[in-house]
């Protein structure tokens, strides 16, 4: 059962919050902060030369979110691939780049990696806690060193802020420290109506999260970042209340979305008015709930970016009208439809505004579930 009266009852989501996940949550913008203040130290500035023929990216589990959102903004200037293997390709070597971003610092995969890439001469850079194995593999490689007590679950941009200085020195994708505070201010405001303190019907993650306590989220992105961010969200529902979110990216998964609109909608199993049907049965089917993300505003908006780039232009319009369509589908349907409010300006503060969102929302899930979404769980304890 879904206790909804704990979500206003900051005393006792507090004593509930044993890792402080909550509080962390909404220090993602001072993390983002830290990163520009210690850019000096990390060294990154070695890195600038010419563009790297690809660039590898490998993280541990805990930010899937970073790895997805660096590979993507890489891919316009360069090859970029999300490294898994415990090796690396027989083809990397000195014309190429890696990045590790490493919350575990024990993990002895991205170790290894960082150990091939410095024998190889790779242009590198690492993101690890300070003395950790990982960040010891470095060797003389430019070397982010992380806070060791950061809850695994919100370290997000303490991991990705590192990542993608090392992506503009390399100059793969302009990230100056401008954008980097757009983004450190767009996570603050985030935060700020996402309060733990704030009541659940002027909270909007906590007002999510009572919907989403009854129903199958269904979380969708209208265009390149808004889909990494729609995954993001996903992820956090599944890890931190253990539902069974799904995400799906717009414009090429409009067909998927909206058969999984229609699967969980009325009319799923015959008319709205068979008088022949179970009543009881109705009451107790989960029914899809739609949140779109990257979907608020004209598909001609400004926002959307370079106009130079006609194909990532296209995609963009294409998928904020698909996303009008699925709200009209779920409307036609009766089932729940909004849009995240995000706040005016660059598509990366935007993305980490909505992505920040899903996190607080996901926490408010999960607590009210009666879980502690901060703990690591039987099987993470065991890996």
């Amino acid at each position: 059962m879904f206790d909804e009266a704990l979500l206003d009852n900051a005393e006792q989501l507090e004593r509930r919050d044993s890792q402080r996940l909550l509080w962390t949550l909404a220090t993602a913008g001072a993390q983002v902060r830290r990163a520009i203040d210690m850019a000096g130290e990390f060294g990154v500035e070695r890195l600038r030369g010419d563009l790297p023929r690809a660039v590898l990216v490998a993280t541990d589990a805990p930010p899937s979110a970073a790895l997805r959102l660096v590979t993507r903004l890489s891919c316009e200037a360069t090859p970029a691939l999300a490294w898994h293997g415990v090796e690396l390709p027989r083809w990397a070597g000195p014309a190429d780049s890696l990045l590790i971003g490493a919350v575990d610092g024990r993990h002895p995969r991205l170790a290894e990696l960082a150990e091939q890439g410095a024998r190889r001469g790779m242009a590198m850079a690492v993101v690890a806690p300070a003395g950790s194995q990982v960040a010891a593999a470095a060797g003389r490689a430019p070397l982010h060193e992380l806070p060791v007590d950061l809850n695994v679950r919100a370290a997000r941009w303490a991991v990705l802020t590192p990542l993608l200085q090392a992506l503009d020195a390399l100059g793969i994708h302009a990230v100056p420290p401008e954008l980097l505070s757009e983004v450190a201010d767009a996570l603050d405001e985030t935060a700020e109506a996402c309060r733990p303190n704030g009541e659940a019907f002027t909270n909007p993650a906590k007002s999510l999260a009572v919907e989403f306590a009854d129903s199958i989220p269904l979380i969708v992105g209208a265009g390149a970042l808004a889909s990494v961010a729609a995954r993001a969200s996903a992820d956090a529902l599944q890890l931190c209340a253990g539902v069974e979110a799904v995400s799906v990216s717009l414009p090429d998964g409009v067909a998927r979305a909206g058969a999984l609109l229609r699967g969980a909608g009325p009319a799923a199993g015959g008319s709205g008015d068979d008088i022949f049907r179970d009543r009881i049965d109705d009451e107790t089917v989960k029914r899809a709930r739609l949140l779109v993300i990257g979907d608020d505003g004209a598909p001609d908006d400004p926002e959307l970016g370079d106009r130079s780039g006609a194909q990532i232009q296209l995609d963009e319009v294409a998928a904020r009208r698909a996303a009008a369509a699925l709200h009209r589908l779920a409307a036609d349907l009766g089932l729940r439809s909004s849009s995240v409010d995000v706040p005016a300006g660059a598509p990366l503060a935007r993305f980490a505004a909505a992505a920040a969102f899903g996190e607080f929302t996901a926490a408010y899930l999960g607590f009210g579930l009666g879980l502690d979404p901060g703990a690591a769980g039987p099987a993470e304890l065991a890996h």
